[in-house]
């Protein structure tokens, strides 16, 4: 049955599919995430749970999409200080913690440990060979964490 709820959800996540394909295109090819892009994402993610948290009624799911959004922003700029990430990365990373955090807490672990472990297999070719640049884009393995991440809680949530 085909309900409000599950529409605006349904949209909200393809508003995330949409954003991250252009987000890693570009990423790939110039590593850097555009603010513009980045903030369009955003705030489509927060208007998109906003809506489904008023449909259902439910505050938590709203809550725990900021919290995590908070959570990830937090702890991406911790590793931006010790240098191991730029600024694109992390503003991203407030994109992938609302919707890592609309899924559950442990998603957002979930979510962290797909992308950093897909990164790095992408990346040990790139550190043994001799090219000046060793830049890793990360924003494309974040969306990947989430979107994995996200097919991961439906089939959870189908299974119970």
């Amino acid at each position: 049955m085909v309900t409000a709820s599950s529409v605006a959800l349904c949209a909200t996540w393809i508003w995330f599919v949409i954003t991250a394909l252009m987000l890693s295109r570009i990423d790939f090819r110039e590593h850097r995430l555009p603010n513009s892009l980045v903030a369009i994402s955003y705030l489509g993610g927060i208007l998109g749970f906003l809506l489904v948290a008023y449909v259902q009624t439910d505050l938590w799911l709203l809550a725990t999409s900021i919290a995590g959004s908070l959570l990830a922003s937090l702890t991406y700029f911790a590793i931006h200080l010790l240098g191991g990430m730029g600024m694109g990365d992390v503003k991203y990373a407030a994109v992938a913690g609302l919707y890592l955090g609309s899924l559950g807490w442990s998603y957002i672990y979930i979510g962290s440990l797909i992308s950093f472990a897909c990164a790095a297999v992408w990346a040990l070719p790139i550190m043994f060979s001799r090219r000046e640049s060793r830049n890793v884009p990360f924003g494309p393995f974040m969306a990947m964490g989430v979107l994995v991440s996200g097919v991961i809680a439906v089939g959870v949530s189908a299974a119970a």
